[in-house]
């Protein structure tokens, strides 16, 4: 099988010929060893926009100060505005990095006091999306069978305004104090996603759909989940079943506390799903709380990128957790979802993957294990 073959395969909820290993592309270094993983197996995952977003009744003015870029939102009822850090070579390096794979850091939000909500309203109400699948149909005729292209959705309502639009003490306040603005900006987004943004995403060229939401038990309650996560990703999946599409979430950080939710969550893949030592909910749990979601594992970068790593540490983590996999199905591995991987690290990755054939059994791994 080719590195398509196996993605989609498991997706499908069939059984490939081995457990796919995949990189983000926007990850992957050309170069040597790059060629040579790829040539080993290694598939890509290519992330690409299916809109455009536009605020016609909204003046954005863009400003640099040193490495801060700070931009001015101008509307008939106030103005707010925001500031990101960005690293060298935004702008330059590829989907919107910097050199080292690094997007910006936000460090101020649009709304930072109560007054700043009636402002970010009026742009909710004044977003609009229309379909735009160059960037998908061009990668798809490029990549052919190395991978799949993944059209891009931004964050879920709720998750939009607590990672990009409001300062974390005032959300977090407001949901207790006064959550009244907040949830109508929540109606608002979602409504408009409903309408407009949805419709698109289920006509795109690609087979799956991703929601970029970076879910974490710290930052999102399991209540919080239940009520605004449930129903945004419902509504989303209903219209992408409808045209044959699957729904992809990223959902990165401690999940245990989320399990149960997760698994009556409308989703077909939990992608970036992150073990331990990173995460808080073992692989083989989250395959027994998950009967029908695909699961995309995250290599942890403590375990791949960090001092004191080595390709033997690497082997014998990666070796550990396809024991919890058996017998292998609904699972693929990632290089990393986060940045890049060192190139010895990588290697050893493939290494492994290229001898995990399905499906696993405690023989494969302990062949895996002494080879």
């Amino acid at each position: 099988m080719n590195p398509r073959e196996r993605i989609l395969t498991v997706l499908r909820g069939g059984v490939p010929d081995k457990l796919p290993l995949v990189a983000f592309d926007r990850h992957l270094l050309q170069g040597v060893k790059e060629r040579e993983a790829r040539n080993r197996g290694l598939g890509l995952l290519c992330y690409r926009p299916c809109y455009t977003e536009s605020m016609p009744n909204v003046d954005v003015t863009t400003r640099s100060e040193g490495n801060l870029m700070i931009r001015t939102y101008k509307t008939p009822v106030g103005s707010v505005t925001e500031a990101l850090r960005v690293g060298i070579g935004y702008g330059q390096a590829v989907l919107g990095r910097d050199w080292q794979g690094v997007i910006p850091r936000r460090k101020q939000f649009l709304v930072r006091k109560p007054e700043d909500y009636k402002v970010l309203k009026f742009i909710v109400e004044n977003l609009h999306y229309k379909p735009y699948y160059y960037a998908i149909e061009d990668q798809m005729k490029r990549l052919g069978d190395d991978g799949i292209v993944i059209a891009t959705l931004p964050y879920s309502p709720l998750q939009r305004m607590l990672i990009e639009l409001v300062e974390w003490t005032q959300f977090y306040t407001g949901l207790v104090r006064n959550k009244e603005p907040i949830e109508e900006i929540y109606e608002i987004l979602e409504k408009r996603y409903e309408d407009e943004l949805f419709p698109i995403a289920a006509d795109s060229p690609s087979e799956v759909v991703w929601y970029g939401d970076n879910i974490d038990s710290i930052l999102v309650s399991p209540p919080l989940f239940e009520k605004y996560y449930l129903r945004t990703y419902a509504k989303c999946a209903e219209r992408l079943h409808s045209k044959g599409k699957l729904l992809n979430v990223h959902m990165d950080g401690r999940l245990k506390a989320l399990a149960g939710l997760i698994e009556k969550a409308n989703v077909d893949i939990v992608e970036a799903f992150t073990p331990p030592p990173t995460g808080d909910l073992p692989i083989n749990e989250a395959l027994s709380v998950w009967k029908k979601k695909s699961i995309w594992i995250n290599f942890p970068q403590s375990i791949s990128t960090l001092m004191g790593t080595s390709p033997d540490k690497v082997k014998k983590y990666l070796i550990d957790q396809l024991e919890l996999m058996i017998p292998g199905e609904r699972v693929m591995l990632v290089l990393s979802t986060e940045q890049r991987v060192p190139d010895d690290s990588m290697m050893a990755m493939v290494e492994v993957m290229e001898k995990a054939t399905l499906p696993l059994s405690n023989r494969v791994i302990e062949d895996i294990r002494s080879s």
